[in-house]
């Protein structure tokens, strides 16, 4: 189906097996198109109709592969280049994730400030020049270690979305947002001789982890097949963010991600580790709390939408 629609209504920019530029964040990275369709209103995926490109990014994992329309792609040629190093620049300038940022902000860091600890280390930076292209791409990706019995947890998730084209009936209850506020209760009841400084870290942290799943979820969270209940969810949400939706399910293919989403970051050691101490907190709340947050069945899913989901 998907092939004939193709070859029907094939997009004249970019053409299927042609390696691109591909906007993904702030940033371009190469890639390769496996499909090309031009969508209307009547067979959009993602809400947004005209062009449209299935893709690979060269060195990265098949979960990354996503539908994109024809304003990420760029021409892999000497423009196109000369666009990606200007990016990477710039990208030394952007914001922390708010994740991130509400851990150095917790622990009192200024990176403009006279006389902080790692001044000396910045100052260097400027004046030997920028991170090389090289050098950014080659980070090695921060580890998020999943428990195995989350493990377990998202391979039976993966079978029943992927191969029993089931879904999670949405929306879920509790939803992403009511679970973390339920986990800072939590973690506000058992320590209760935490200081204020620690409790405000926690609800920066968890705020941050909140607008990561929004943004994330469209483009990094879900399969394929998911994708025709997401813009479904998306029409019928009169604004409602996704964290309002979702849930534990989908956190947990998050933070799955959220290693390589870090690893493009400027975040120094001492506030990843307390990063990942809360994420890993979070997780074993999550496994205390297994059997009341997951879905017990996934939904059954008509011929309908499996054909439309194909296509």
């Amino acid at each position: 189906m998907a092939q004939q629609n193709n070859a029907q209504h094939q997009p004249n920019s970019f053409t299927t097996d042609e390696y691109v530029l591909a906007y993904h964040g702030p940033l371009l990275y190469e890639a390769r198109i496996l499909l090309a369709e031009n969508w209307n209103e009547s067979n959009t995926l993602l809400g947004t109709t005209g062009p449209h490109y299935f893709i690979h990014y060269k060195g990265w994992k098949q979960t990354w592969d996503e539908w994109v329309p024809e304003v990420r792609l760029l021409k892999l040629n000497e423009s196109g280049f000369a666009k990606r190093r200007a990016l990477l620049e710039a990208q030394t300038k952007k914001n922390r994730p708010a994740a991130v940022a509400a851990v150095e902000a917790a622990k009192g860091k200024d990176a403009k400030g006279p006389g902080k600890k790692g001044e000396g280390s910045r100052k260097r930076g400027r004046d030997t020049g920028l991170e090389t292209e090289t050098e950014f791409l080659k980070r090695p990706e921060v580890k998020i270690v999943i428990p195995d019995v989350l493990k377990l947890q998202l391979v039976d998730d993966w079978e029943n979305v992927t191969k029993n084209n089931q879904l999670v009936t949405l929306p879920r209850k509790p939803h992403v947002r009511k679970m973390l506020e339920e986990y800072r209760e939590y973690v506000n009841q058992t320590k209760k001789d935490r200081s204020t400084r620690a409790t405000a870290l926690l609800s920066e942290i968890i705020a941050g982890i909140t607008l990561y799943f929004d943004k994330a979820l469209g483009n990094n969270l879900l399969y394929r097949f998911e994708r025709a209940q997401y813009v479904e969810q998306r029409r019928g949400a009169n604004g409602k963010p996704m964290s309002e939706i979702y849930g534990a399910e989908h956190l947990l293919r998050l933070f799955v991600n959220f290693g390589p989403f870090i690893a493009y970051t400027n975040i120094d050691p001492e506030s990843l580790n307390i990063l990942r101490e809360y994420i890993n907190d979070i997780m074993k709340w999550m496994i205390k709390e297994q059997k009341r947050l997951f879905v017990k069945e996934y939904e059954t899913t008509t011929t309908q939408y499996q054909n439309l989901s194909r296509t």
